[in-house]
Parts: C-alpha cells; structure tokens; sequence
C-alpha cells in the first residue's frame, strides 16, 4: 500500500510540475517584453537638446556680458603694468635698439601688453563663467557646449557665403554674435535671405 501511495504521489508532482513551470514562465514573459519594448522605445527615441533655446540664448548672452566687462579691467591692466615696468627702465637715448630710439619701442610695448589684456579679457570672463554656472559647464559633454556646437551648425547652414559681399551688400553677421533671443535670430534668418537675394540676383532689400 505503500508503494501505490509514493507512486500515486510522484505522479501528481509530475502533473503540477509543468503547470507551475508554465505559471513562472508566464508571469516572466511580460516583463521581459516590457524591458524589450523599452529598450527599442529608448533606442529610436531622438536625443533630446539639454536646455531649450530661449534658456540657451539668455545664458549665451549672459556670458558675453561677462566676456565684455572683463575686457575693460584686463586692458587697463595691461596697459598699467606695461607702461609701469617701460617707464621705469633707464635708457639712453644714444642707445638704439634695432634702429628705433628706446622711448618708442617701450611705447610700443607698453601698447602690445594693452593689447594682450585686450585679448585675453574675453577668455577670463568666459572661463569665471564657467565656473559660477559648474552644472552647465561640467560633464562630458557639457550641456552648453552641446547647445553651442548645435546653435553654430544651425548658424553655419542658414548664413549668406561671405564671397559674394560687396561694399554695398556686406555679409551680416557671419558668426551670428547678434543673436540673443529667438526675436534676434528671426530677424538673423531675414538679414541673410536678404544677403542672398541681393547677392544672387541683385534684388533690393524691400526695406529700401
């Protein structure tokens, strides 16, 4: 009787058995369509641009701001510095250097290190910028300077060829500097189909 028992047994762990197998793959077979379909949602999903373009061209204008005001105080620097050092060298005006009397050459130095502070103003300003906004100048790569090799692709398709400007019809704003806000790059966008018309067919501009 026993035997019958232990048979009788085996027999309905061997009937359940497929029904709990069938039962395990069943409950795991919508989650593994649902990360299938998720992955090929995420994978035909377009790259989305980190900021938008109005928060992009506030920040672009931001940061020429300061590009511009540390100019004024690197210049003068420079210029300060510069003609503090020349000034204090003795010379000998029967003393020539290279030809030219030494007054002038410390005068041109003196500008050369002016324009040195000129120059490099825009680069202190743009890198201070950086460093009071780490969030939009960190990573790799980082959110403006993806946002910025966009607006110049954009920039670079949509201007005039500067080969056809003239006196009369100068290529407008070739680097696109101007723009600021999407009002600006509209008005960009009709400054250069105006560029073009005259260049290419000699059509006057219609607020002539």
């Amino acid at each position: 009787m026993v035997r019958p028992a232990l048979a009788s047994v085996g027999a309905s762990r061997a009937l359940f058995r497929p029904t709990i197998l069938a039962v395990r793959y069943a409950s795991t077979a919508p989650s593994d369509a649902a990360s299938s379909s998720t992955s090929t949602s995420t994978s035909t999903s377009p790259t989305a641009l980190p900021l938008t373009w109005p928060a992009y061209l506030s920040l672009r204008r931001q940061r020429r701001l300061w590009s511009t005001l540390f100019t004024v105080p690197t210049t003068l620097a420079g210029l300060t510095l510069g003609g503090g050092y020349f000034a204090s060298i003795e010379s000998d005006p029967t003393q020539l250097i290279m030809g030219v009397e030494p007054m002038f050459v410390y005068a041109g130095a003196t500008v050369g290190c002016m324009a040195l502070g000129y120059l490099l103003g825009p680069t202190l300003g743009s890198s201070l910028f950086s460093l009071t906004h780490p969030s939009l100048s960190r990573g790799n790569p980082a959110p403006l300077e993806v946002m910025d090799r966009e607006f110049f692709q954009r920039i670079s398709k949509r201007r005039g060829d500067p080969s056809f400007q003239s006196v009369n019809n100068p290529a407008p704003d070739f680097y696109g500097e101007k723009i600021v806000s999407l009002s600006t790059y509209r008005r960009w966008l009709r400054d250069q189909a105006a560029y073009n018309r005259k260049a290419m067919h000699g059509v006057p501009d219609g607020s002539e």
